[in-house]
C-alpha cells in the first residue's frame, strides 16, 4: 500500500470515528434532554386542576376554522375536560391556551407556552372572564370585545376557545369521551 493511500484511509478512519462519537453524544443530549409533549400535558393539567389524568387523546390534532386542538383529556374522576388549544390571528403567532370545562362549563383558561406579547394586556383587562362559566354547549362561537392594544391576542384567544367548543360539541357532548 502507498503511503497516500494510507494518509487517506487514516484520514477516512478518523473522520468516520468522529462521525461515530458526535453521533452518541448527540444521541445521549437527545436523551438526557427530551421532554415527552403528551407526559407534559399530563403534568400540566395535573397541576393547573389538581386532578389526575391518565388517558388523552392526541390525534394529531384536530383543526378548525381558526383554531386546533392538540390534545384533550378527561380527568380519571370524569368530572374535568382538559384541552390544550390554539387560536390563530395572534401578533407573535398562534396562542396556545389550556382550557379545562367541568359541568359543560369553561372553568378555567391559562395561557401556555407563547411567542405572542400583549397575553399580558388580557391578563390585567380580566379578559378570559368573558368565557368563564360559559355553557359550551349553547354556544356555536363566542362573542368577547378586543381588548385595546392587544386586538390581535384577543382574536387568537377566541378562537382557541372556539375550537374547543367546537371539539366539546363534536366528541365530548355527542357521546363520546
Amino acid at each position: 500500500m502507498t503511503a497516500k493511500v494510507k494518509s487517506m484511509l487514516q484520514c477516512v478512519l478518523v473522520l468516520a470515528a468522529i462521525a461515530l462519537v458526535s453521533g452518541l453524544l448527540l444521541g445521549a443530549f437527545h436523551i438526557i434532554t427530551y421532554v415527552d409533549p403528551l407526559q407534559s400535558a399530563y403534568d400540566r393539567f395535573a397541576e393547573d386542576t389538581g386532578k389526575t389524568f391518565s388517558k388523552m387523546t392526541d390525534d394529531e390534532g384536530k383543526s378548525y376554522e381558526n383554531g386546533l386542538v392538540s390534545y384533550y383529556a378527561v380527568s380519571d374522576d370524569g368530572t374535568t375536560h382538559a384541552f390544550v388549544a390554539e387560536g390563530s390571528g395572534g401578533y407573535g403567532g398562534n396562542v396556545q391556551l389550556y382550557i379545562y370545562v367541568t359541568d359543560a362549563k369553561i372553568e378555567k383558561i391559562i395561557a401556555g407556552d407563547n411567542s405572542e406579547t400583549f397575553l399580558n394586556k388580557l391578563d390585567s383587562a380580566n379578559y378570559y372572564s368573558n368565557f368563564i362559566g360559559k355553557d359550551v354547549n349553547s354556544l356555536d362561537a363566542f362573542a368577547a370585545d378586543a381588548v385595546s392594544g392587544a386586538t390581535k391576542s384577543s382574536d387568537a384567544v377566541r378562537n382557541a376557545v372556539d375550537a374547543v367548543v367546537q371539539y366539546y360539541k363534536e366528541n365530548v357532548a355527542g357521546g363520546q369521551s
